[in-house]
């Protein structure tokens, strides 16, 4: 804003949609207009959205600045104590502050902050920068969710069923978000009901052992058949389970279905395996029945009876065979699916001698394509610059064995498509027109740029490629790649559908002279005790030199940051980026292959610590600062289920006679409260939902990190404005971290703008990607204090 008053008034709007409690708003005086040039972001600061009270939580600062003094960052939280909640009137003294000193040499500073206890669910916080040099400085607040410390209690029984005069064992642990115990040393009261929710048993202030304890009791020589129930109150804390209990005779052997890996529309024949095994593992002999149903119910207003259609089956299992085989031949299947996709196959195993029946049931659908075609580790965002695209898909049989089969691979550029649809959604086709439907048309066929189609024979499950992305038009906005299996056609008498498969890839077009991407896209599950490489590629000019920064970002937490100095190298290491993969062009011409001159390509790998703290996921934010531009990348890895404390139990013998001695050997931290059940495992096969397993503790882990990281907020004016830095802003957001920033990619969007004047705002139709690539610009960012330099009449 410039004037040449000496008192000038503002009107400040917000959206009341967004920001209906209001809103903060400062300014300061800048110096002329043309001293205001584009400069390169200075700071990143990321920290949690949703803080636990009484529990550590990590902010860190990356500085960017290399000519930067000593410095501090002061960190407070304010909460509203006022009647009126709903406004964002808080007090004035915090109810926690921390300051922290930064050295000039440090890049990277991250510390832990504590929120003391509170009654409030949400606080302001507010960083300042400050050095003492006062080159800059940061002033910024945002709001915060403050939870309450929680429990998470977990009951286990012995077993899953119960008879008359059993023995009722069970057990009830108390873990904190971090599982370890928790702080609550008494349950208040404990008690069973039974089916007709009559106290039959009860406990008063059960004490617990670093968050355990167990009780047990008798059942009556009669109690009541059906569904019995634990409860029990420890404080604010209240939890149950049930257990059955039932005239049960323990089983002797399982019964196990082997079904096909897939049952096609035109099969000829299906087989179905059926066996039977002890306890001890022998195999049982006797008789199969085998009935196959399928049930079609016509939804109307009065539906008709279901039409059901069975067919039966006897096979004997003697003594030379270890299983039955069910086999559905083609008459069979079609007459099973007439109407339906899904049938049902159910099993009744009749022991020889005894008359001892097991029962298994299996339920399945038809498959309609002949194999498995699948895109790979393949990404879905790609910044143009330097490096080929390099992609997989896989191709597998039913059972997911490889497959040897030849592939047509389609590799197609669009030109944005939303101006097109956006001229649909403002007017219809029915306002339109002839000579606007024949204008529009023209666009339709201009929009795809180029195609060429190659065909390609998968090599152990896998066609591996590449296609140059070389002097690509600005807009050409989505390269997208379609996969068909021209051996497997189409069958309108069978239904059989050819197998195809199509990855969209949305193009990033950049002008900076360096670019990065993330490779190791992998979609399979990282083990947890390793160290992960993921492995970071550049292309530049060589012996450029930068910083690679990086955050890990898992459950609303900064697991790790860092930056890494990487010098490329003057040797191109696009063999490396490319492995066997094959070439693929776009076009007939190959223009794409034409490189840009004076460019190489380099690559970094970032070696991440794999652990229980960044179980179930990890999101990796990589990006670089070149220039007034930030060039950014992320992916998120699926993490295996694994806990902090590692325990082993294993029995001494596999197997053993009746009275042989067997040791069970269970290995845990030293001074660890070890609980220990065993049962027969004839027990077993009757199931039991109350088992504490790693599956369980792998559960509860990403239901304790839902917690921090379901809420979000709402950047509609991000989104309506600056596609790009709202995209940049959701790749933090959605792990539940926030952050303040004068990077580009932030720092570009203005949302401040003059009211009054603005033009009248057209809804368009958005294309979310997740790689971004944004030039920079002097603007306000609606968190940050920053000068505004845009002419507003006063």
């Amino acid at each position: 804003v410039t004037s040449s008053a000496e008192d000038l008034s503002f009107n400040f709007k917000t959206d009341g949609v967004q920001e209906s409690m209001g809103f903060l708003a400062s300014w300061e005086e800048v110096g002329d207009s043309t001293d205001l040039i584009d400069t390169e972001g200075k700071y990143l600061i990321s920290f949690p959205r949703s803080f636990i009270e009484e529990s550590p939580e990590k902010i860190c600062i990356e500085l960017f600045d290399s000519e930067k003094s000593d410095g501090t960052i002061e960190t407070q939280v304010f909460i509203n104590d006022k009647e009126d909640k709903d406004s964002w009137i808080f007090g004035e003294s915090p109810v926690q502050k921390q300051t922290i000193e930064i050295k000039a040499e440090e890049k990277l500073k991250c510390f832990d902050f504590i929120l003391p206890k509170t009654k409030e669910s949400k606080g302001l916080l507010n960083i300042k920068v400050n050095f003492k040099d006062s080159t800059y400085s940061v002033n910024s607040f945002k709001e915060i969710t403050i939870l309450k410390k929680e429990n998470y209690p977990l009951i286990q029984t012995d077993k899953g069923q119960y008879k008359a005069k059993d023995d009722v064992k069970f057990r009830v642990l108390l873990v904190d978000h971090n599982l370890k115990p928790s702080e609550i040393k008494t349950i208040e009261e404990l008690w069973v009901e039974d089916p007709r929710n009559r106290r039959i048993v009860q406990w008063k202030d059960q004490g617990l052992d670093k968050g355990l304890m167990q009780q047990e009791f008798k059942l009556s020589e009669e109690p009541e058949l059906g569904t019995w129930t634990i409860n029990f109150k420890a404080g604010p804390l209240k939890e149950k389970t049930t257990f059955t209990v039932s005239e049960y005779v323990l089983p002797k052997f399982e019964v196990t279905i082997e079904p096909p890996a897939a049952v096609l529309r035109d099969t000829l024949e299906a087989e179905w395996k059926v066996c039977a095994k002890y306890t001890h593992g022998g195999s049982v002999k006797g008789q199969v029945k085998a009935n196959f149903t399928s049930t079609y119910q016509r939804r109307t207003w009065r539906p008709p009876p279901p039409i059901v259609k069975n067919i039966e089956m006897l096979k004997i299992v003697s003594a030379d065979d270890d299983c039955a085989t069910v086999t559905l031949n083609s008459e069979q299947i079609k007459e099973l699916t007439e109407k339906v996709d899904n049938f049902d196959l159910k099993i009744e195993f009749e022991e020889e001698g005894t008359g001892t029946t097991e029962k298994s049931k299996w339920s399945g659908s038809l498959v309609d394509e002949a194999i498995k075609l699948d895109i790979g580790s393949s990404s879905q965002q790609f910044i143009l610059g330097g490096f080929p695209y390099v992609a997989e898909f896989s191709v597998n049989n039913h059972d997911d064995s490889p497959r040897e089969d030849d592939i047509e691979v389609c590799v197609r550029l669009f030109k944005d498509a939303n101006e097109i649809r956006n001229l649909f959604n403002r007017r219809g086709i029915w306002s339109m027109d002839e000579d606007e439907i024949a204008e529009i048309g023209k666009k339709m066929v201009e929009i795809k740029y180029s195609s060429k189609c190659h065909q390609l024979r998968s090599e152990n499950g896998k066609i591996k490629f590449y296609v140059p992305m070389n002097n690509i038009p600005k807009d050409v906005t989505k390269l997208s790649i379609k996969a068909t299996a021209i051996n497997h056609p189409a069958n309108e008498t069978t239904k059989m559908k050819q197998p195809m498969r199509k990855l969209d890839v949305s193009l990033t077009h950049t002008t900076a002279d360096l670019t990065l991407s993330v490779k190791e896209k992998q979609r399979s599950k990282i083990s947890c005790g390793e160290d992960f490489k993921a492995k970071v590629y550049f292309s530049s000019k060589p012996s450029k030199e930068f910083d690679l920064h990086y955050h890990a970002l898992s459950k609303g937490m900064i697991f790790k940051s860092g930056s890494i100095k990487v010098s490329t190298e003057q040797t191109n290491a696009l063999e490396s980026l490319v492995g066997q993969a094959k070439e693929l062009s776009a076009s007939e011409s190959n223009n794409e292959k034409e490189s840009i001159e004076g460019k190489v390509v380099s690559d970094q790998e970032i070696i991440l610590p794999i652990d229980y703290k960044v179980s179930p996921s990890l999101k990796l934010v990589v990006f670089i600062n070149d220039g007034n531009q930030t060039l950014t990348d992320s992916h998120t890895y699926d993490v295996e289920a694994c806990q902090n404390h590692k325990v082993k139990a294993e029995w001494s013998e596999e197997k053993v006679y009746p009275g042989s001695p067997v040791t069970l050997s269970v290995a845990a931290e030293p001074d660890s409260l070890c609980a220990i059940s065993a049962t027969d495992k004839s027990v077993d096969l009757l199931g039991n939902k109350n088992k504490v397993t790693s599956e369980t503790i792998g559960k509860l882990q990403a239901e304790i990190g839902d917690r921090k990281t379901s809420r979000s907020e709402n950047y509609w004016e991000y989104q309506r404005k600056c596609p790009q830095t709202y995209d940049a802003i959701k790749v933090y957001e959605s792990t539940g971290i926030q952050i303040l920033t004068d990077l580009s990619f932030i720092n570009s969007c203005e949302t401040i703008t003059d009211a009054k004047n603005e033009p009248e705002y057209e809804p368009e139709i958005m294309h979310s990607a997740v790689a971004f690539s944004v030039g920079g610009g002097q603007t306000e960012a609606d968190y940050d204090e920053v000068a505004y330099d845009a002419p507003v009449p006063v």
